[in-house]
């Protein structure tokens, strides 16, 4: 008889705490079985929303035991925490590699610029998130976790700017708050009406105003 794993102690992360993302992706270490309850996850949160994510769902979706969520990722929540930032993660990653090819400069101005482009244009991954955000808002204990994820995200855009630590930390706070928030507001904007919304057009503005603020 196969012994039903025990629950992990503490919660799972998939970033260091309110941390910038790292260069290794933490959802590729994950075992399979926690791999296929994200997946599992992801499919019923797209198909049936977010009122159809309970564990019995995520489970018989995914094929696993109900019991492996608590395994792999403490709880629900745990679980929602990983799936919101396993969105995200790939396209944040690879906008730090991308501009870390380029010195601190026009070059990778033009680099973050892009790469948050491509963040707006993804609905598909973007949808998601808005299904999460609004119960984090209602949920002290979840708004807490997906609050950290939001200042490690802010933390992302920190050391592209190279402020991650430094003198110029200070000043360029207030501008990565600026950027998630654009970021966010184009991508709803973008999501709900994807004909309307010129993201290109604000983008090239937002470029002006930030090599302005940056000189």
């Amino acid at each position: 008889m196969t012994e039903t794993p025990r629950r992990r102690p503490g919660r799972p992360s998939t970033r260091g705490h309110l941390g910038s993302l790292s260069a290794k992706d933490p959802i590729e270490v994950l075992p399979p079985t926690a791999l296929n309850i994200l997946g599992g996850a992801r499919r019923v949160l797209e198909r049936d929303g977010f009122a159809a994510l309970s564990l019995s769902a995520i489970a018989a979706e995914a094929g696993e035991a109900k019991a492996s969520i608590g395994y792999h990722f403490g709880n629900k929540e745990g679980l929602i925490v990983a799936l919101l930032d396993s969105l995200v993660h790939e396209a944040n990653r690879s906008l730090i590699a991308e501009t870390h090819r380029f010195p601190m400069g026009e070059q990778r101005v033009r680099a973050l610029v892009e790469g948050e482009e491509r963040i707006v244009e993804d609905i598909a991954n973007y949808r998601p998130l808005l299904e999460i955000l609004p119960h984090a808002l209602r949920d002290e204990s979840l708004r807490k976790r997906v609050a950290e994820l939001y200042s490690g995200y802010r933390e992302t855009v920190l050391e592209v700017l190279d402020a991650a630590t430094g003198p110029d930390r200070g000043t360029l706070e207030p501008f990565s708050m600026l950027m998630i928030a654009m970021v966010d507001g184009l991508s709803i904007q973008y999501s709900l009406d994807p004909e309307g919304i010129n993201v290109r057009a604000a983008t090239a503005l937002w470029e002006r105003m930030m090599r302005a603020y940056l000189r």
